[in-house]
């Protein structure tokens, strides 16, 4: 009787844990700081390390996807043509980061980590080696789509790290995967130049370049990912796993961002805001979201935007618009308009100088990254270096905001702030959009945060190059022209030398009548101003979005009671009793 007693007493206390754990990793966070501050140190080893170092090396290798290829875009339409459609070599791997990682996340969540994080980087792997003995611009294009499958993986590696070391160590590991994308934009960058410039096809080494890391990323994880629990989801027949990854939530989502990045692409210069190719996907893929939205509100409450994101603070809904309003600045002003300012108001006008210039940016965000990821991790305070971050951007912003052609040396300290502004949001909005989820809903959560990020960039670079295109068009070639009429210049004279400016040859032209090196100074200048306004206009049309998204994060919660030394995922060799202390 006694032993019937003893197995009875067991299955309730192993059912008690099970249901405490069920509840612990499914509920949010802020509604168990109690539990999280209970849990027992784990003595970290070579094991978690590397892996975090596996999964930093993968971000590396992603970003280096994007930025490689397609700081040499122009070189590759001279070898293979077809420049119309040049600008899905990058283009088609974003799309499908951005469509599909929180879908690829929400399967992780479900179901495995492990092999959703090793697998894509092998088709990766193919797509890279396609690129890379492409006969035309399709198969290019073609070999990049296969190589966007592991860019939808970002949700996966940015959260792995995340689970293996303890939450006290949650900014680290995020700040781990800043300095990876870093190091993959300067070697992208630096090596796409280095590389292209040997012969007319040496662009095709930067896709052997990118097989080789996806086959070493794939390697790492198979080989040193090895975690001691499984998805926190209980065992399932098809069909409930079907519904659990939200098959409803997942289309409307698929569709909505598909439809909203074509559209945001072709209106940043392909086709007006007013054409049919714009406004149809634009009108059905914001439809689409608000179904997105309602469902997601009303349909159910532990789909891909699980409500339980939005309990116990207003950390997720802050963070996510905040990391949206960072991929608006990066991606469109930071990424695409500040070189664009250094060319066109004379600072500069050597390709390979401009790319060198930039890395007044580039190191300081690298380095900037790291005193303020130490700062965030040992004072456990996330809130106060976002709010500084976001202050110098927006001085950034009014500064860039009043640019002229006579910044020149001034513009490159400009761009060492930036730098610092820059370092503070992608390194710990990802923590903070991480701390709102469970960890049933880890990947999930990050996947959602980043393609928000690629949403608001898409937007952000539709938004300006109209500002700045519409602008120019009102006033480069009347300025232009005024200023070289006034100067002596036959009116006869005028469409040729705006041709010539045009095609970046006006400071060198010989043969155009009546031309003399004053009115080719006075030409240049007109159109150095007339640039100058039209970057001016568009950073203004920035500075409201910074301004509420440091709002934003002055008004975010802090998460000092969630940095402890729990640790979600662990690789260690813990016992499975003390798992159980662990995760209790």
């Amino acid at each position: 009787m006694a032993g019937k007693t003893d197995v009875i007493h067991t299955d309730t206390l192993e059912q008690i844990h099970r249901h405490k754990q069920d509840v612990l990793e499914t509920e949010s966070p802020m509604q168990h700081i109690a539990e999280y501050q209970e849990a027992e140190h784990v003595d970290l080893t070579w094991k978690s390390w590397m892996v975090v170092f596996v999964c930093t090396f993968a971000i590396m290798a992603q970003v280096f996807v994007v930025v490689a290829a397609g700081s040499v875009i122009a070189f590759i339409v001279r070898d293979l043509g077809d420049a119309s459609i040049s600008g899905w070599i990058i283009q088609g791997p974003l799309l499908m980061q951005s469509v599909l990682s929180p879908v690829v996340g929400r399967l992780s969540d479900v179901l495995d980590r492990k092999y959703l994080a090793a697998v894509p980087p092998l088709i990766a792997f193919v797509g890279a080696c396609i690129s890379a003995k492409a006969k035309d611009m399709s198969m290019l294009i073609g070999g990049g789509v296969l190589i966007g499958v592991t860019l939808s993986t970002i949700s996966i590696v940015q959260a792995i790290p995340s689970e293996v070391l303890p939450l006290k160590y949650r900014a680290l590991a995020n700040g781990f995967a800043f300095l990876g994308g870093a190091v993959g934009g300067l070697v992208g960058s630096l090596g796409a130049g280095g590389v292209t410039n040997s012969n007319a096809s040496g662009w095709r080494n930067i896709f052997w370049m990118q097989a080789a890391f996806h086959l070493a990323s794939s390697a790492g994880l198979f080989v040193f990912y090895w975690p001691k629990r499984r998805s926190d989801y209980p065992r399932m027949s098809l069909k409930k796993i079907f519904w659990a990854i939200d098959p409803i939530g997942s289309l409307l989502f698929i569709g909505a961002a598909t439809l909203l990045l074509l559209a945001l692409d072709w209106a940043g210069g392909a086709y007006a805001w007013s054409d049919a190719k714009v406004a149809a996907p634009l009108g059905v893929g914001l439809g689409l979201l608000v179904l997105f939205c309602l469902y997601e509100w009303k349909g159910r409450s532990d789909g891909m935007m699980a409500h339980v994101f939005f309990k116990g603070s207003p950390n997720f809904a802050l963070s996510f618009f905040a990391f949206a309003v960072e991929g608006y600045l990066f991606y469109s002003a930071v990424n695409s308009v500040t070189p664009q300012i250094v060319l066109n108001l004379g600072f500069e006008s050597s390709s390979w100088i401009i790319s060198l210039r930039q890395l007044a940016y580039n190191l300081t965000t690298l380095f900037a990254s790291i005193p303020i990821t130490l700062y965030a991790t040992k004072y456990k305070d996330l809130k106060y270096p976002l709010i500084v971050t976001f202050t110098i951007f927006l001085i950034v912003t009014i500064l860039y905001g009043c640019i002229t052609p006579e910044w020149n040396h001034a513009q490159i300290g400009i761009n060492v702030l930036s730098g610092i502004g820059q370092s503070g949001p992608l390194t710990l909005l990802v923590a903070l959009i991480q701390f709102t989820a469970p960890h049933a809903y880890l990947s999930t959560a990050t996947g959602l945060g980043f393609s928000a990020r690629a949403i608001g960039g898409a937007f952000g670079s539709a938004v300006l190059d109209a500002i700045i295109n519409g602008k120019l068009k009102s006033t480069l070639a009347p300025k232009v022209s005024a200023a070289a009429l006034s100067g002596g210049l036959p009116a006869s004279s005028v469409p040729a030398l705006l041709a010539a400016m045009a095609t970046g040859e006006g400071l060198t032209a010989k043969d155009i009548p009546g031309l003399t090196p004053e009115i080719l100074g006075a030409a240049a200048n007109a159109s150095h101003w007339a640039y100058a306004h039209a970057y001016r206009l568009a950073w203004w049309s920035i500075f409201p979005f910074v301004v509420i998204a440091l709002i934003s994060v002055t008004c975010l919660k802090g998460v000092k009671e969630l940095m402890t030394e729990r640790v979600e995922a662990t690789v260690e060799n813990v016992a499975e009793t003390d798992h159980k202390m662990l995760d209790s």
